[in-house]
């Protein structure tokens, strides 16, 4: 049996449904900013003894720092170790990596295969999985097909992509980057993935057999994600459903989707936004914002600012929905004619 694996061989482990659970063992930073998803963290170093070891490599000797990364991580094993007997348990592999399959992965793989312990270790760590990422994510975004839901802001293309997601495929790409697409997107939410990891989300949702999938018509970047050229064409050139409703239903959907409670990125969204309306209308809803007039605030950012920016991505021969009971099921039908 192979004990150290590349991700070409991890990969169509992963396709023929074996269980696979990754132990990421570098620094807590790393993990946060770029991690193959659904992978734990158990730091070998953390960030500070990373940067403890990382300076007296540089400064004083090689086996200094050797001996240091030793030190810091020996206190670490015994816990290390009932994680992975744990994971073995429960997982068909289990995988551990580092930033290039040197000495963080190398010294816990090591130990863990002297004890006779069934893991696996990725040759040449995150790197080479990245690799991987970046060599196969366009070729798989160019095998599927896409229909596009397009729509005014507010209308629900997001909610009817969550109702479509229990039966069907759907790439939801504002999930995968945490935010709305406008400068209004954030509010509410967590910090955005990182440019990379985004594009682990995106190969990971689309790395099955399904064909076809349901999406929403985004522009080039949603908040500071930018989506890969490819996917942009795809959905350019996607069959595209258009999809409206009532003003006042968009407004009680606002309402309902962004956390209004949370004044203080309200506030910041709307200085960014000064930009792009006059001084007169910046007041306006500067106003209404102390106020807490958000019924008038949202009706006239869609009726002023949005719907007149709204960049239509699609003609009049495209198929035009009204948001109501009925929208799922002529959706589907839509799906199904094409």
């Amino acid at each position: 049996m192979k004990y150290e694996l590349n991700y070409e061989e991890i990969h169509k482990m992963i396709k023929t449904g074996e269980k696979i659970k990754f132990i990421d063992m570098r620094s807590p930073r790393e993990f946060n900013e770029n991690r193959i998803p659904g992978a734990i963290n158990l730091p070998i170093l953390d960030d500070e003894e990373r940067k403890i070891v990382g300076t007296t490599y540089v400064r004083e000797s090689v086996e200094k720092a050797k001996y240091l990364g030793i030190n810091f991580a020996k206190d670490k094993l015994l816990d290390f170790y009932e994680k992975v007997i744990e994971l073995t348990g429960n997982y068909d592999h289990v995988i551990i990596y580092c930033s290039r399959g040197g000495y963080r992965s190398n010294v816990f793989f090591s130990f863990l295969r002297a004890l006779n312990v069934n893991v696996k270790k990725l040759i040449g760590g995150y790197k080479a999985y990245r690799k991987y990422i970046n060599e196969n994510l366009d070729n798989l975004i160019a095998q599927k097909d896409f229909v596009i839901l397009c729509g005014k802001t507010g209308v629900g293309k997001t909610e009817i992509l969550k109702t479509l997601s229990s039966n069907f495929p759907v790439l939801n790409l504002e999930k995968l980057a945490n935010h709305r697409g406008s400068i209004f997107g954030g509010i509410g939410l967590n910090n955005q993935p990182s440019q990379k990891y985004f594009e682990s989300l995106l190969f990971e949702a689309l790395d099955n057999d399904e064909k076809t999938f349901f999406t929403e018509g985004e522009s080039a970047k949603i908040g500071n994600i930018q989506l890969p050229k490819i996917l942009i064409e795809k959905i350019s050139s996607g069959k595209k459903i258009v999809i409206e409703d009532k003003i006042e239903n968009r407004i009680a959907r606002i309402k309902r989707d962004y956390n209004l409670s949370n004044k203080d990125e309200i506030y910041k969204a709307l200085i960014e936004i000064k930009k792009f309306i006059s001084h007169k209308k910046e007041s306006i809803y500067l106003e209404k914002f102390y106020e807490g007039d958000y019924d008038f605030l949202i009706c006239d950012l869609l009726l002023n600012y949005y719907d007149p920016n709204y960049k239509k991505n699609y003609s009049s021969d495209d198929l035009h929905l009204a948001n109501d009971s009925a929208v799922i099921k002529n959706i589907l039908n839509f799906k199904n004619s094409i």
